[in-house]
């Protein structure tokens, strides 16, 4: 059964591979066909301006009665063509579709005597500067008058409004393609997270669901053998008992954490202090002998009260608490709480004084499965963040940590 079910997920994983590399050559060949096509209209489009240039170019000089110049100038401003026709040693005596102004009066008997070189306004520099910069793109198209061999100007013309758009088409299109791939990448991203969510809290109420029953006779059992030491007077064992009775329901606690994983906790008003000093006298009460020398201490201020869950707030100092103790090892060592209220938020401070992080893995202390641990799920972190942000609108973000000295984790919290 577990083979046929490893089966079915990897049939899963490569259909999702398979859809998701379909989708990528399709929309890269759509892409590469578009650029094809766009090539082929820039080359007609180019073809046409050329042409167009070419017929200015020939008839310009042709044109002797008002009516045909008329119907020229028609043609000129209907084409969206930039034109400019120059004539006498690149003096500009007509312009269409460029940013000048029309040509004038004044500016026609300027155009005469200029010198090109050094043009005496700033329309005329201006022109200048235009059409040689057309030049440097399109060849300029001569202009010759019936019965001559040389020309007696240059029709110089630049993009047309559709070239331009078809410059930066393929441009366009690469960003739609990547923005996509990024959605898509994006999007099997939270599919995959989102099932490993599912997984993580199906096992979370199944555990708990399991270990109900055996706490609830252990509790029986741990009242009975205090009960009996009490009556026979063996105090030693009732303390032992009583404590046992305190790790049962602890447990208990876990596992209704456990069994909320998923739903929506209820928020209320938390003093935050009560919260913090419970955890740490829990943990002192359990240190190991080998680690008498390591201290946890919180300075959390009173009534500082915020906006959460108490179980869950609970699960939360534990963990990063556990973490510290884990880092310290089995030397001596500090953990510290420190919290302090702003005026939206209240932020606590979880530090130790342990082997601290590398620098290449502090990216991924969050990553659900990551641990540093011989031992452990990697889900510790991943865990409370979640509690954290996903359940109180709060953040939780590794400050600082240096290898040997110690790490600082960041809780931020809304007040209430």
């Amino acid at each position: 059964m577990g083979r046929f079910s490893g089966y079915k997920g990897n049939v899963r994983f490569w259909l999702r591979g398979y859809l998701f590399l379909g989708v990528a050559i399709m929309s890269l060949a759509m892409l590469v066909y578009s650029n094809h096509l766009i090539a082929k209209m820039r080359e007609e489009a180019e073809a046409t301006s050329k042409l167009f240039s070419l017929y200015i170019g020939n008839v310009i000089f042709e044109v002797s009665d008002k009516g045909s110049l008329t119907d020229l100038l028609k043609v000129v401003k209907e084409s969206k063509l930039p034109i400019i026709v120059t004539v006498l040693e690149g003096r500009p005596i007509l312009w269409h579709h460029v940013p000048v102004d029309e040509r004038t009066e004044e500016d026609f008997d300027t155009l005469i005597t200029m010198d090109v070189n050094n043009p005496p306004t700033e329309k005329l520099r201006k022109l200048v500067a235009l059409y040689r910069k057309f030049d440097r793109v399109n060849e300029p198209m001569p202009v010759r008058v019936v019965g001559t061999a040389e020309p007696v100007g240059w029709v110089h013309y630049g993009p047309s409004p559709l070239q331009r758009e078809l410059r930066y088409m393929p441009f366009v299109l690469l960003g739609i393609f990547l923005v996509f791939m990024g959605v898509a990448i994006q999007g099997l991203r939270y599919l995959k997270l989102s099932e490993q969510r599912s997984i993580w809290v199906g096992m979370a109420k199944e555990t708990a669901h399991q270990l109900g029953t055996p706490l609830s006779a252990l509790l029986g059992w741990t009242q009975l053998i205090r009960d009996k030491a009490r009556a026979q007077g063996q105090a030693d064992i009732e303390s032992s008992a009583q404590e046992m009775e305190v790790d049962l329901e602890r447990l208990e606690k876990i596992t209704e954490r456990f069994s909320k994983i998923g739903s929506q906790p209820e928020l209320r008003s938390v003093d935050l202090s009560r919260v913090a000093e419970r955890t740490v006298a829990y943990f002192h009460r359990r240190l190991p002998q080998r680690r008498a020398g390591t201290s946890i201490t919180a300075d959390v201020p009173g009534r500082l009260r915020i906006q959460g869950n108490e179980e869950l707030l609970e699960w939360v100092f534990e963990n990063l608490i556990k973490n510290a103790l884990d880092a310290i090892g089995e030397g001596e060592g500090r953990v510290e709480i420190r919290a302090r209220a702003a005026p939206r938020h209240v932020d606590v401070w979880v530090s130790d004084t342990g082997r601290g992080i590398p620098a290449g893995l502090r990216e991924r202390v969050f990553h659900p499965g990551f641990t540093t641990k011989q031992r452990g799920w990697g889900l510790g972190l991943p865990l409370t963040r979640r509690i954290v942000e996903d359940y109180h609108a709060g953040t939780l973000r590794l400050v600082e940590s240096r290898p040997g000295k110690g790490t600082v984790f960041l809780v931020r919290l809304p007040v209430a």
